[in-house]
């Protein structure tokens, strides 16, 4: 049996977009989807005359039974089926990510729970979307390419998401001056990137021959760019981290930046996934 979709859900804003963009993910692809609601165990009780964890599990029983409704007014053919559990936000939906095709998160108004969509960034085992922002499927699957093998997992997410959407890719390869070796003019080195980002995505143009990709090589840091870039895409698509000795760009701290500041959902893909 194939994966489900997890969607944390916590009954906020945030957790609320994060839901809808599950709901339509599941039901595009036929994924069962799976509603996580995680109790902090240090919460004050949201009962008066019960135990901490029988608080936790009425809280959240009333957190999933909203985004049950949710679901069934949405799209009532997705299957679905939810959990509650009481723990350390961040450690129970890691652990779950092993379980998961996709997991989705949203951000929440709560200062306890602000970080934890960074710290599951840096740990899950499966491709991590933080949806923010609302999105148009009208619009290209952007994807960071430093050309290191590391970004394949998330090259080959971008290319899978557009054909799942009947949509294209924009590879943007950020670079600065002297990045690769030699001395070379400014048209001689543009060439070069071109080359490195033509190679990177060789493997994934095969696979998917339909999906029509634009190769952008704009002067940067990659954080700047990809953000920049995000204002006009459905989804942007970064690896977890990059250490090519070619480009380098792609690492860590790049995509914890764009859980900050990008225009739209958001794609973490771990290197050793997709």
């Amino acid at each position: 049996m194939s994966k489900p979709i997890v969607v944390g859900v916590d009954g906020q804003p945030g957790s609320d977009i994060a839901l809808g963009w599950a709901i339509a993910e599941a039901a595009r692809r036929a994924r069962r989807l799976m509603l996580l609601h995680v109790g902090e165990v240090w919460s004050p009780p949201f009962v008066g005359d019960g135990s901490l964890m029988a608080a936790i599990r009425t809280r959240g029983q009333q957190v999933i039974e909203k985004a049950l409704t949710v679901v069934h007014a949405t799209n009532r053919n997705v299957q679905v089926s939810s959990l509650v559990l009481p723990g350390d936000p961040p450690d129970v939906l890691i652990s779950w990510s092993s379980e998961a095709s996709m997991l989705v998160l949203g951000d929440s108004v709560r200062a306890s729970l602000a970080t934890v969509p960074r710290t599951v960034a840096a740990r899950s085992r499966c491709p991590l979307i933080v949806v923010r922002t609302q999105w148009s499927d009208q619009l290209p699957v952007v994807v960071g390419v430093d050309g290191s093998p590391v970004t394949r997992a998330a090259i080959e997410f971008a290319f899978d998401h557009a054909a799942q959407h009947r949509t294209w890719v924009r590879a943007v390869h950020a670079w600065h001056r002297s990045v690769l070796p030699g001395d070379r003019g400014i048209v001689e080195e543009r060439a070069a990137h071109f080359a490195v980002v033509a190679d990177a995505l060789e493997q994934s143009r095969q696979r998917y021959p339909l999906v029509p990709v634009h190769i952008s090589r704009p002067i940067g840091h990659a954080a700047e760019v990809l953000s920049e870039q995000s204002t006009a895409a459905q989804l942007l698509v970064v690896g977890t981290r990059g250490h090519s000795g070619v480009a380098g760009l792609l690492l860590g701290s790049v995509s914890q930046a764009l859980l900050r500041t990008a225009g739209c959902p958001l794609a973490v893909i771990p290197a050793e996934k997709w």
